[in-house]
């Protein structure tokens, strides 16, 4: 029969080797938390650079659907308009920036104005663009553009018709856009400055004269016989091209 003495050292010494059990576990439990942290730190690393530069998939992929939902929006409501009975000619592209201009005239002929279109105007994501190349003093900045600015060979007559650009993109969503358009990830290469296709052209609606963004000239969209600008956009309404490692995407958002 144990003492009392001995029933206390042998408490004492269960105690301690509990103790010492516990201590252990949380030793374990610190090591699996910095090797988790460690091991996820590692990941996000390998993650970030395995493509320098490049931008994830899924990440493309959301960006891809929101500049074709906003192009989707951009013609939906010039349709509207249209059906309203502002024709191709009376769409005024006024921006709400423009406060001596954006609250006179003709407000429904707007397509940015409450009264008009009621269009917002667009934005792209900073990491849904691809600016490197927008490099030459005077380049328009990366973003969507908006005008009647451009004769598409394709269309009925050699009246300029309205076309929505988002120029600077990232190329990935370049490629995710057309494989959504044609079936493939191939980006067709045009033979002019995008900005001079795309973005730049003085145009006159009334009896003044807007700037549309940028200024310079106007490079009509070739698409057959001679040197084309761009055959592959050949009777394509949207498509997502490039030059000089400049990537954009277009949408005739209405012909003439």
């Amino acid at each position: 029969m144990k003492t009392n003495s001995e029933h206390s050292m042998t408490n004492s010494s269960g105690q301690q080797e509990r103790r010492g059990e516990r201590g252990n576990a949380l030793v374990y439990v610190l090591i699996a938390i910095v090797l988790f942290a460690a091991l996820s730190f590692t990941l996000a690393r390998n993650s970030d650079s395995g493509e320098a530069g490049a931008l994830p998939e899924e990440r493309a992929e959301l960006y891809t659907s929101q500049l074709i939902s906003y192009a989707s929006q951009v013609k939906s409501i010039y349709d509207q308009m249209d059906f309203q009975g502002a024709r191709i000619d009376q769409i005024d592209f006024t921006l709400p920036s423009d406060t001596a201009n954006f609250d006179t005239g003709t407000k429904i002929f707007k397509i940015y104005h409450p009264e008009g279109g009621g269009l917002n105007i667009g934005t792209l994501d900073t990491e849904a663009i691809f600016d490197s190349g927008l490099t030459t003093p005077g380049d328009p900045k990366a973003g969507w553009y908006l005008g009647r600015f451009n004769n598409i060979e394709w269309t009925p007559t050699t009246g300029t018709d309205i076309v929505l650009s988002a120029y600077g993109i990232d190329p990935t969503i370049c490629a995710l856009i057309n494989e959504k358009v044609t079936g493939n990830r191939t980006i067709p290469a045009i033979t002019e400055p995008l900005k001079e296709v795309f973005v730049q052209k003085t145009y006159t609606f009334g009896a003044g004269t807007q700037n549309n963004f940028a200024t310079g000239t106007n490079t009509d969209l070739t698409t057959q016989g001679g040197t084309p600008v761009c055959a592959e956009c050949d009777n394509i309404s949207s498509l997502c091209v490039q030059e000089g490692g400049i990537y954009g995407f277009y949408t005739v958002i209405a012909d003439r």
